[in-house]
């Protein structure tokens, strides 16, 4: 029964360009691809970089985006964005995709039978009633269980730890729906720029 409550060791990580330095490729794929291996079974990733509101919808969007037709990601129980943000919306070097738009892009996402949630590793994607409306509207559509992000612009390391100590914690936990807040919180009292960072949790 252990073993069932444990969630997949599957991340799949969506992620802009940050910058238009054509020899300064910065990217969080080398941070979680040096991390697989740390947890139980290994980590297996699935990174795209997305420039686009076309291009998210192309990898996220019901019923012929290709998470939906690639049975393997069915059970991720993490999907994680790296993007430039704002309250209620994400920016790639191509252009803003606004609060509907991820919404209509997760659509559904929650509702097959499968627990998951919606990482956000964008500045400010969570600030004011704009930030707090956008999530309580994206959990509605979307139906995961819960979205994590930020309501600050945030320092792309600083926030990067914190994401690294979530993610490692929650694939390591044998039960991490049931102790999805205590892990949240422990990241918050063992790193304490989190708090600052405004890294925050709905559900």
């Amino acid at each position: 029964m252990k073993g069932k409550l444990r969630a997949p060791a599957k991340l799949v990580c969506l992620e802009a360009y940050w910058n238009e330095e054509v020899f300064q490729t910065f990217s969080v794929k080398g941070f979680f691809e040096a991390m697989a291996p740390l947890v139980q079974p290994p980590l297996t990733l699935a990174h795209r970089f997305v420039e686009s509101e076309a291009g998210l919808a192309y990898y996220t969007k019901r019923p012929d985006g290709l998470m939906w037709r690639s049975e393997a990601l069915f059970d991720t129980p993490i999907y994680y964005l790296a993007f430039h943000g704002k309250p209620g919306a994400v920016r790639s070097l191509l252009g803003r995709i606004e609060a509907e738009r991820l919404c209509e892009a997760f659509a559904g996402y929650g509702k097959g039978g499968y627990r998951n949630l919606v990482y956000f590793a964008c500045c400010n994607v969570l600030r004011g009633k704009r930030g707090r409306r956008f999530a309580r509207d994206f959990l509605k559509i979307s139906g995961v269980r819960a979205v994590i992000g930020y309501t600050t612009a945030v320092d792309w390391m600083a926030s990067l730890v914190a994401d690294m100590l979530f993610l490692h914690r929650f694939y390591s936990d044998p039960s991490p729906w049931r102790n999805l807040r205590r892990i949240f919180n422990s990241v918050s009292r063992d790193y304490p720029a989190a708090r600052r960072l405004g890294h925050t949790l709905i559900t």
